[in-house]
């Protein structure tokens, strides 16, 4: 049966993700829950004392306790009188850093999706710990949701997805569509011009000349985006309501992140590997950009 992955910090963010899971967002309610938690087993060894890691079964007690109130949330949120139907997680402990215990769970050949909270703790302990949400990203070649708005029981109904016209975002499109239809919600499908030349034309080209370079690049990369558009929700039997095509410029991750700010987007859809294997150990994927600049929960499609 295939398997979600829930990894779990007992932060806000990590049970936020798990009440998502439960409810079968991202990934459907046709698969099997693993709520993971992972004893750092290099902090307590490096930094605090052994003695106050909890055992096994204790974890495992603190697990249940949790699953049980989002349960309990989810179902005082949605009504007495609601059919709700909610996932039953498995949960499981285990001793590593979390990052690589992760890694080495995703790559098992029933996984189809990773939930988990990101940059959960915040602050000092953040630094200390390392944005697993980050790293996670960075290897991952299945589906990972970042949820960051820990607060928030309801599921999204205001999405936006980035395009670059890389496969990735092609895969980044088709889930956003499907998600729009499922739950009813409305997307931005956004494309972002990231040209060095787009500064100059405005600093140095007269006003009327520079506006007139801009709107034709705007309006080519629209005939373009329409089409990927079109193209893409034709293979996935999805429709074009409620659905707004926009062309933006400016760094990729700030602009997309700026556009589920004012827009009030709470999900981002983005693909991952979007540049070169290189590129990205330099530079950094917009997919990990966004898991730092971003207020809104963050779908990566690998």
């Amino acid at each position: 049966m295939n398997r979600v992955l829930v990894p779990y910090d007992f932060s806000s963010n990590a049970r936020r993700a798990l009440a998502l899971a439960m409810q079968g967002f991202p990934f459907g309610l046709d698969a099997e829950l693993e709520l993971l938690h992972v004893v750092d087993s290099d902090l307590y060894e490096n930094v605090l004392a052994s003695k106050f890691v909890p055992s096994d079964d204790a974890i495992q007690s603190y697990l249940h306790d949790e699953i049980t109130q989002v349960r309990s949330e989810l179902e005082i949120a949605n009504g007495a009188t609601s059919q709700l139907e909610l996932l039953e997680p498995k949960p499981k402990v285990v001793r590593g850093r979390p990052h690589a215990c992760i890694d080495a769970r995703m790559s098992e050949p029933e996984v189809v999706g990773i939930v988990l909270g990101g940059q959960g703790h915040g602050g000092a302990s953040e630094r200390l710990l390392g944005r697993t949400a980050q790293r996670v990203v960075r290897h991952a070649e299945l589906p990972v949701l970042v949820v960051k708005r820990g607060r928030a029981l309801t599921l999204p109904t205001r999405l936006t997805t980035g395009i670059d016209w890389s496969p990735g975002s092609r895969r980044a499109l088709a889930k956003a569509a499907v998600l729009r239809a499922t739950h009813e919600a409305r997307l931005d499908v956004v494309h972002v011009v990231d040209s060095p030349y787009v500064p100059y034309m405005k600093a140095f080209a007269h006003e009327r000349d520079a506006a007139e370079a801009v709107d034709e690049i705007r309006d080519e990369q629209l005939d373009k985006l329409a089409s990927f558009v079109q193209t893409t929700l034709e293979e996935v039997d999805a429709k074009l309501d409620k659905i707004r095509e926009l062309v933006l410029f400016g760094d990729p991750a700030e602009t997309i992140a700026a556009h589920a700010r004012t827009s009030l987007s709470e999900l981002v859809v983005v693909g991952g590997h979007g540049r070169s294997d290189v590129a990205r150990f330099l530079l950094g994927s917009t997919a990990e950009k966004l898991i730092t600049r971003t207020s809104s929960d963050v779908l990566v499609m690998a």
